[in-house]
């Protein structure tokens, strides 16, 4: 094997690692298990915040058919989408009474991918967007 033979070969399998590397990282970001084409909207009290990447979630107690509660998980975005949209790590606090619409999850369990905050204590996010910090 020649000199430029050998480098043909290293770029290819240099594109090939690539190639793998961003099939896998799009394969993470995949919604699939989210209904994108429905939105669901709950009211409850923050139960708990996890304000780290790859993803921000919030767990919200909800009143259930029986009035027993439920929690609901709910996935956000990275923190720089999150604070993008007003939303920081103080932003929502355990004990809040929130009103949150969601892409829930397909398989009709308790969650979704939040799509904005519509109120945390009464007070309403008017914004276009959902985007909190424009609402105040």
């Amino acid at each position: 094997m020649n000199r430029n033979q050998v480098g043909k070969i290293g770029v290819a399998m240099v594109a090939v690692a690539m190639a793998s590397f961003g099939l896998a990282a799009q394969a993470h970001h995949s919604h699939a298990m989210f209904d994108e084409g429905k939105e669901t909207t709950i009211t409850g009290k923050v139960a708990a915040v996890s304000y780290m990447n790859p993803h921000v979630y919030v767990s919200i107690e909800v009143k259930g058919a029986s009035n027993a509660p439920e929690k609901w998980s709910i996935e956000m975005s990275h923190i720089g989408n999150m604070m993008n949209r007003g939303v920081m790590r103080d932003t929502m606090k355990v004990g809040d009474e929130v009103v949150l619409t969601m892409n829930p999850l397909r398989d009709g369990k308790n969650g979704g991918s939040y799509t904005r905050i519509v109120s945390i204590n009464g007070v309403k996010n008017t914004a276009e967007g959902g985007n909190w910090a424009a609402a105040k």
